[in-house]
């Protein structure tokens, strides 16, 4: 029987020695894993500088705003 450069398909998996695949799909798992946590962490952070930073700000002065409003409505017609 001749040597073959390939080895056989026997359909059982050697969990004993690492394969390079298995390298490389576990480092591409962990790039993903990151990149998905810094995506989230980097979402979250610019999501709440608008919402504390710029959106409450702008409401609060809109609200304040229609609440003087309404006090000097009420005022005038001595309510």
């Amino acid at each position: 029987m001749a040597a073959t450069a390939v080895r056989p398909i026997t359909g059982v998996r050697d969990f004993r020695s690492p394969r390079k695949e298995d390298d490389s799909m576990a480092m591409l798992r962990r790039g993903l894993i990151l990149d998905i946590g810094i995506a989230l962490g980097a979402g979250f952070v610019m999501a709440n500088a608008y919402w504390y930073g710029y959106h409450m700000p702008r409401t609060n002065a809109r609200d304040n705003y229609y609440k003087k409003l309404e006090e000097e409505r009420a005022a005038r017609m001595g309510a």
